[in-house]
């Protein structure tokens, strides 16, 4: 197996979010429990890290320049070289006890992010959101507890998406140019107390599904049919999330916590909280930018 490395110094509570920056050579990722955004180049060079106004729960590149991220009252866009922090739209502005979480952008440039309770990860109060470029706000769906999986297909006729909490991956039709989602089916089940729970996803170029499994300590790719057929064990008990990066898109980065570990699990595992870099010899499917 390829060398697994950590690429920060500093460890995150709750690392989540890596996005790759083919443009700049360089990988993003947020830390909601510090409330910091940090970013790497793999080829060298120390870790540039930012304060948040609040806890990002996602971040994703912005065509226009930057990051935007997902804060607890909205959506931001952020330009790393001034700084500057600039609210685009609200969202749950009226739910104080509640934050973004797992998000993405789809190939039209549209962000879904989805939501959870701040405090108490067992109340049904979060939702699934659709953000289009111009800023309109559409509610898709209600009731979930831990929004977690998003990913697309390679051709964009699936979505893949979970609630962390419910121990099932669904995969839904997607129809692109409409934005919408259509007929689910059950496509792969887990256990959170036995094998860890599917967290961030990545999708290969191939249409496998790449899923962090938080308290698993690994990585795995699943197949069309719902099938484990590939496993990378990691020095974390608790990886976040998976991203596809690097020169020739085969180069995996994966953030991690180190949140609700003691001190002996901690000493353990020295990687907990880092951004782990592994080769993988897969090529990864890009993700896209923010259009608004």
């Amino acid at each position: 197996m390829a060398e697994i490395v950590n690429l920060a110094p500093e460890r995150a509570v709750l690392g989540e979010s890596p996005v790759w920056s083919a443009a700049e050579g360089a990988v993003y990722w947020t830390d909601i429990g510090s409330q910091r955004i940090h970013r790497a180049e793999p080829a060298g060079g120390d870790t540039q890290s930012w304060d948040a106004p609040a806890p990002a729960g996602m971040i994703a590149l912005r065509a226009s320049g930057g990051l935007i991220a997902a804060l607890v009252d909205g959506i931001y866009g952020f330009d790393p070289e001034s700084e500057i922090w600039e609210k685009l739209v609200a969202l749950e502005e009226d739910q104080p006890e509640t934050r973004p979480n797992d998000g993405k952008c789809d190939a039209a440039g549209r962000l879904w992010v989805g939501t959870m309770d701040l405090n108490d990860h067992i109340k049904p109060i979060g939702a699934f959101y659709r953000i289009d470029p111009d800023l309109t706000v559409t509610k898709i769906a209600a009731g979930f507890c831990i929004p977690n999986g998003l990913a697309w297909s390679p051709d964009d006729t699936r979505m893949y998406h979970t609630d962390s909490r419910r121990g099932m991956v669904r995969r839904l039709e997607f129809d692109l140019a409409a934005g919408k989602t259509g007929q689910e089916q059950n496509y792969f089940a887990y256990d959170r107390a036995t094998g860890g729970g599917v967290d961030g996803a990545a999708m290969d170029a191939e249409g496998g599904y790449w899923a962090a499994l938080y308290g698993g300590g690994k990585v795995v790719c699943i197949n069309d049919a719902g099938e484990i057929i590939e496993e990378i064990p990691l020095p974390a008990s608790q990886p976040t999330m998976p991203a596809f990066g690097g020169p020739h898109m085969t180069t995996m980065f994966i953030t991690t916590a180190s949140q609700n570990l003691d001190d002996n699990q901690l000493a353990a595992e020295p990687d907990a909280g880092g951004l782990l870099m592994v080769e993988t010899g897969v090529k990864g499917h890009p993700v896209y930018p923010f259009g608004g």
